[in-house]
């Protein structure tokens, strides 16, 4: 076997959807294969909804009567793409490229058509391409089935294969390239005097995760906590390292939202709300939109008439400071720019 060191680069659909982002892209891996690394780079499908060859948009073109083995097969197509078009990319400025298909990557799943599960990786086939090349270009989010159909992994499986494929090559980085800078101190699409974080925990980038923070997928997270994954967290338009994931303590300040929540104004309530999916602050009633059907079918139950209003969203104010605190409210959706500038103005 070829001594080398490998570093895992993952790139999501922003990163890769057209020529003027993807030479970024390219610009980033010439840096690493400089420096002397063998690159795995893992794609995600070109762009976001209505571009051509986006996750979405594929799953638009077929109605819901397909199996969801079928519709894995067409998914895959756009990760698939992807690579390709990235390794011609690569190719053409003068890297040592190619592509590799589902079954040479060497995820092996279980039967979860659309959400499957990563059993384990086989890495034998990938070390073996390494050995002609520099630069390996894999399409993220998909797996094969022990019966060899495609699976896919479900939201965010581009970073979960990246995160899998690291830990099996025995990366000395997985970088996982997005829009922004790192982990920031709050969504800067929003506030603009947002900061990078320079290091971040695991577990304080689970809870940020788990709270609307979309720099990295949270199953993602949690895997690379288990395999001890070195991780960082780097922004593609960016020069700069970015975020470090560190398994130490590490005082951080940040702003997460969550959209998607409906707003409950209950009338005839005889007894105390209990449960678990309905939260309360001040004199209403939250609820994500995702659970309406549960939560009015309580309020049936319970005989309690109430008036819904749409639109609102799930603030978290997370403090891991010497007294760690999280506070958690809603704001209505028009007044949430204004709202998390105020707060990280005046708490962060």
């Amino acid at each position: 076997m070829i001594n080398m060191e490998i570093v895992v680069m993952k790139f999501g659909g922003t990163s890769v959807r057209d020529e003027s982002t993807r030479i970024h892209v390219f610009k980033h891996v010439r840096r690493e294969v400089a420096a002397g690394y063998k690159v795995l780079v893992v794609v995600s499908a070109m762009g976001r909804a209505g571009e051509p060859y986006a996750t979405d948009t594929l799953k638009g073109l077929i109605e819901y009567h397909s199996s969801k083995k079928e519709t894995d097969r067409l998914l895959a197509c756009g990760e698939i793409i992807s690579s390709i078009v990235m390794s011609d990319l690569f190719q053409s400025n003068g890297l040592k490229s190619t592509s590799v298909s589902p079954q040479e990557l060497g995820i092996k799943t279980d039967e979860n058509y659309n959400n499957a599960n990563i059993l384990h990786v086989e890495p034998d086939r990938l070390l073996e391409l390494f050995g002609g090349y520099d630069v390996l270009v894999a399409p993220g989010f998909i797996g094969v089935a022990p019966d060899g159909n495609i699976t896919t992994l479900g939201r965010g499986g581009s970073d979960t294969s990246a995160i899998a494929l690291g830990s099996a090559l025995g990366a000395v980085f997985v970088d996982i390239y997005s829009d922004v800078e790192g982990v920031m101190t709050a969504d800067p699409k929003l506030v603009k005097d947002a900061r990078l974080l320079k290091k971040i925990s695991y577990d304080n980038l689970i809870q940020l995760a788990a709270r609307g923070a979309k720099v990295i997928h949270l199953k993602a997270i949690g895997l690379a906590k288990q395999k001890k994954v070195s991780l960082r967290l780097r922004g593609t338009m960016a020069e700069q390292i970015g975020t470090y994931v560190v398994d130490e303590s590490v005082n951080t300040l940040s702003l997460a939202y969550q959209n998607g929540y409906s707003r409950y104004d209950l009338e005839n309530v005889m007894q105390p709300i209990e449960h678990p999916l309905l939260s309360r602050q001040g004199g209403g009633w939250y609820a994500s939109d995702m659970d309406v059907e549960q939560v009015e079918a309580y309020l049936a139950d319970q005989g309690i008439t109430f008036a819904r209003t749409e639109n609102y969203v799930k603030v978290t104010w997370y403090n891991q400071q010497r007294n760690p605190m999280e506070v958690t409210f809603y704001v209505e959706g028009n007044k949430l720019v204004d709202t998390i500038n105020f707060l990280h103005y005046n708490l962060i």
